[in-house]
């Protein structure tokens, strides 16, 4: 724009030389009053992308300037369903996709639109009392529930009471799960690296060594921690965001102010307190036996893992997750899978409704664009399915996820 505009100048300049009596002198005026707008408006043009440029370094990647990001929830696997040996996907084979932050690899059953989770399933429900053993398998059970339950081939014991508390072990998983019937205890998973203790009120501590991530929870602060990025949130709403490989720090005050610093630049602007609502998840109940069959492998991203608030176009980030998970699909020759959009309950049901519709459109347009062949069907359930309480900041962003639900035999 810049250099048609100089360019009009010097023809303008050169006939102006040559003093062509044949142009007006009113139209002379009228020529250089259009360049000179011309020019003013590619000046504001290029302005308005130079602040925009200028104002990105200052912001988290998918939030608004001075916007600290929501801590991730922390989402366990579930107990109680096992792996089908003939699968074509196995947890294994899709690590590459678990090992991200708010992708959650799960083996499920699915049976007729339901999907049961083994955590969720109580299946020790024996009228009456009595033991019984059948080769490595022996099971005992007092008739409410409570029992004990022994798999050596599996590595599995299980003793529980009635009211859900006791103790899982899987030596062959390196699972440990010791629980209280108010949900606190400690869970350990070495598949995944995970260590989890926590109180009945939500406090505690959890790791996750292979995403190197940490979260400590007490009532007067929470602290994340994940690679380069530290995320403090306080009691009084306010706290800090710190990415040491960018140097960007965010600063809220809890008053209504963010200071925003990178490297020797730094912008003060209005931020809403933050919200200190983050709580670790109680432990499920130990799980019933014997443990049902899966038949699919359910995927669960979170909704700000793929896009932006209230978007349904990919962010650039999201595409290498979706570039792993179209190779696992593609090694695993999968022939048919599910995409399911859902949302949290903020906004009214039709907008819930068609945004869910859209994110799981969007996943499905990119990994047919990526070479993935296989038959996709799409649903979108808007806010209907939810998988916690929409009265808790936690429980929304679990409900704000796309779930990809794949037969695996």
């Amino acid at each position: 724009m810049i250099y048609v505009a100089v360019l009009a100048i010097g023809i303008l300049a050169t006939g102006c030389g040559k003093a062509d009596k044949n142009i007006p002198a009113e139209n002379s005026e009228s020529s250089i009053a259009v360049v000179e707008t011309s020019m003013e408006e590619s000046s504001k043009e290029t302005t308005g992308k130079d602040d925009k440029l200028s104002e990105s370094k200052f912001m988290v990647p998918g939030y608004k300037l001075g916007e600290i990001p929501e801590i991730p929830v922390v989402v366990l696997s579930a107990f109680g369903i096992d792996e089908n040996a003939d699968a074509k996907i196995t947890m294994d084979s899709t690590k590459s996709l678990s090992s991200i932050l708010g992708v959650t690899i799960t083996p499920v059953k699915v049976e007729s639109d339901q999907i049961i989770r083994g955590s969720s399933i109580a299946q020790l429900e024996e009228s009456g009392a009595g033991q019984y053993s059948d080769g490595n398998q022996t099971v005992q059970t007092e008739g409410d529930g409570s029992g004990q339950y022994n798999d050596s081939e599996k590595g599995i014991t299980i003793q529980r009471d009635a009211d859900g508390s006791g103790q899982y072990l899987d030596s062959n998983k390196g699972i440990i799960l010791q629980v209280d019937a108010d949900g606190s205890g400690q869970y350990k998973d070495d598949r995944y690296g995970i260590n989890l203790q926590v109180d009945a009120n939500g406090t505690g501590m959890y790791k996750n060594s292979q995403n190197d991530v940490s979260i400590a929870v007490d009532e007067e602060e929470v602290i994340y921690k994940a690679g380069d990025v530290v995320i403090e949130i306080k009691s009084d709403g306010s706290g800090s965001y710190e990415n040491s490989a960018t140097g960007l720090i965010i600063e809220n005050d809890g008053q209504g102010k963010a200071v925003i610093k990178i490297d020797d630049d730094e912008k003060e602007v209005k931020a809403d307190p933050l919200d200190f609502t983050y709580k670790l998840p109680l432990l499920n109940s130990v799980p019933a036996v014997p443990a049902i069959e899966a038949n699919s492998i359910m995927i669960t991203m979170d909704a700000g893992v793929l896009f932006d608030v209230d978007k349904y176009d990919l962010r650039n980030e999201s595409k290498e997750t979706l570039n792993n998970l179209a190779k696992v699909l593609k090694e695993a020759n999968i022939s048919a899978f599910e995409i399911d959009g859902h949302t949290d309950s903020d906004a009214d049901d039709a907008y819930n409704q068609t945004l869910s519709e859209n994110r799981a459109n969007s996943v499905k347009e990119y990994l047919v664009s990526v070479g993935v062949t296989a038959n996709i069907t799409t649903n979108g359930y808007g806010e209907s399915r939810p998988v916690a309480s929409n009265d808790t900041p936690e429980g929304k962003q679990q409900n704000r996820r796309v779930e990809i639900i794949i037969p695996v035999l």
